[in-house]
């Protein structure tokens, strides 16, 4: 999906090699592996020059908002994508952080993706993710009534984040039945959350308040950032997810989640 993310390039070449070499066996069905975005990857950016983030377009608002003479790779890629899914029975989307983080899980709710997650090695599932649910891609297939999972699984630079990626897949595929071999974690205990607030980044010279770590416990008071003019502090006990304050100005730069009741 993010070309500076390619843990889940190297997550499916692997398991191709896997079925390629006899080492993995389709229990039944079709496995299907896709690379979202190639060009992305190659170039070893987010997105590709003069694009656009692949996984902000799944709502399509471009094709009335854009005219087609100033889309980027991404936007013809969603498009392209959009024949292609809609009719698995489930689906695995692999990525990697800018912060260290444990790994999590976001669910687009549709059953049984939750108790799915529970079996894959993921720390904490978010269950809502405010601001975002319909321009990301499991947000589109909640439409498709397709059971969908995005699954941070790491950091970066995490040297481990290749084998996460790809461990975490083998296991999404075993708990799926797509596979009769991955590692067994049902007993895995899972903290699931939702995502209450996103913060975006006000101006060049916002910068945080401590090196916050994804899913840092921050307490009510606790100082989120501050530039010249804006102090941004939480208000209730939260978790920070997916801190990045080295995004544009305008994008968002922190995550704040609770404990689901």
């Amino acid at each position: 999906m993010h070309g500076n993310e390619p843990c889940g390039a190297d997550a499916i070449r692997q398991l191709a090699e896997d079925f390629r070499s006899g080492d993995l066996t389709p229990a039944g069905g079709t496995v299907f592996l896709i690379h979202a975005n190639p060009e992305a990857t190659a170039q070893g950016r987010r997105h590709t020059r003069g694009g656009a983030d692949l996984n902000r377009l799944w709502d399509f608002s471009f094709v009335d908002e854009l005219r087609e003479s100033a889309w980027g790779y991404e936007h013809h890629r969603v498009l392209d994508l959009k024949e292609t899914l809609g009719n698995f029975d489930a689906f695995l989307d692999l990525h990697s952080a800018t912060a260290p983080t444990p790994p999590f899980g976001v669910s687009n709710g549709e059953s049984p993706i939750d108790e799915i997650a529970k079996r894959i090695g993921i720390s904490y599932l978010v269950q809502s993710w405010y601001g975002l649910a319909d321009k990301v891609i499991i947000g589109f297939l909640k439409l498709s009534g397709v059971p969908a999972l995005s699954v941070e699984c790491g950091a970066h630079d995490d040297p481990e984040i290749s084998r996460k990626a790809y461990e975490i897949a083998k296991s999404f595929l075993r708990a799926t039945g797509a596979i009769e071999g991955g590692v067994d974690l049902a007993d895995n205990e899972v903290r699931t959350v939702h995502v209450v607030e996103r913060i975006t980044k006000p101006s060049n010279q916002f910068g945080f308040g401590s090196a916050w770590k994804g899913f840092q416990e921050l307490e009510p008071g606790a100082l989120v950032g501050r530039d010249r003019v804006t102090e941004i502090r939480v208000s209730r006990r939260c978790y920070a997810v997916l801190p990045n304050e080295r995004v544009d100005v305008g994008d968002d730069v922190i995550y704040l989640a609770v404990d689901a009741e």
